[in-house]
């Protein structure tokens, strides 16, 4: 049955677009407008204002992008664990440290080997992550190691925090380029994570810490291991996670991959972080 167009359009008019509760309901109170209130919100959403452990994961599918060709490879599962603590200025300090594992596309098990489609052969698939490192935000939300990696550029942004009723968003982008010896070109890897948090969470009296949502997209160079040479092309992958997790809440294929592999990560994952944190 066709709707008549302007009947529809006319009970469009007559009818509330918001009901007079949601009209009333306040909206919670974050500063947007302050650099020291930019700088709370951030932390909340992508650190702590405590110094306890935060734990974070990221699960996600990495792709080959050859000319027009977006071609599934494997799957990864990352955990970050940090800790943050202000500085007099109004920065913060941070340690932090990632394990990650790269996955089976099919049963999301972590491997040790993988057939690699564009070359045919078989490679030897690396675990790790980044080692623990010190990084610093200042007040303006800008960024940096506390110890610069010789040949590598980094440009690292954050986003204007986005807010729409009782959800707020902060997209943090940083792109790198690092120079291998041997290799004619950088490696290059850039990332953007997005993290979502409630408004009301964010404004809760005497909050330190709240768990949000994370959108992951990442475009890199050829992994070295996949022994791609000077083929063309690049990688890229897109995942979800979750930042302030419980350490019971990380994907399995992670736990599972680490007490097989790293066991004592399990049983203390802020040790991975005491030398340099402990170092002042």
């Amino acid at each position: 049955m066709m709707i008549d167009r302007r009947s529809a359009l006319a009970g469009l008019a007559a009818a509330p677009l918001v009901s007079p509760p949601a009209l009333a309901r306040p909206r919670s109170a974050i500063n947007l407008a302050s650099q020291a209130g930019r700088m709370r919100t951030f932390m909340l959403l992508r650190g702590a204002l405590d110094d306890r452990l935060v734990t974070s994961w990221v699960s996600a599918r990495y792709y080959a992008v050859v000319d027009d060709r977006m071609e599934p490879l494997f799957g990864v599962v990352s955990a970050v664990f940090a800790r943050y603590r202000p500085l007099p200025d109004g920065g913060v300090e941070a340690v932090n440290a990632e394990l990650a594992w790269f996955t089976d596309p099919q049963s999301g098990t972590a491997i040790d080997q993988y057939r690699n489609p564009w070359n045919g052969r078989d490679v030897t698939v690396p675990g790790g992550g980044f080692r623990p490192s010190k990084i610093l935000f200042t007040p303006d939300l800008g960024f940096k190691l506390a110890n610069p990696v010789p040949g590598m550029d980094m440009v690292h942004e954050v986003l204007p925090i986005e807010t729409q009723g009782d959800e707020v968003w902060l997209t943090e982008r940083s792109r790198t380029a690092m120079t291998v010896p041997g290799q004619a070109r950088p490696f290059r890897y850039s990332e953007s994570n997005t993290f979502r948090a409630r408004r009301s969470a964010l404004a809760a009296r005497g909050v330190t810490r709240v768990t949000s949502d994370v959108s992951f997209t990442n475009v890199c160079s050829w992994r070295p291991w996949l022994e791609m040479g000077d083929h063309p092309g690049h990688m890229t992958a897109t995942g979800i996670g979750r930042h302030n997790a419980a350490m019971n809440a990380l994907p399995v294929a992670w736990i599972e991959a680490t007490r097989a592999r790293r066991p004592e990560v399990l049983k203390d994952p802020g040790a991975l972080l005491d030398p340099l944190w402990n170092a002042r």
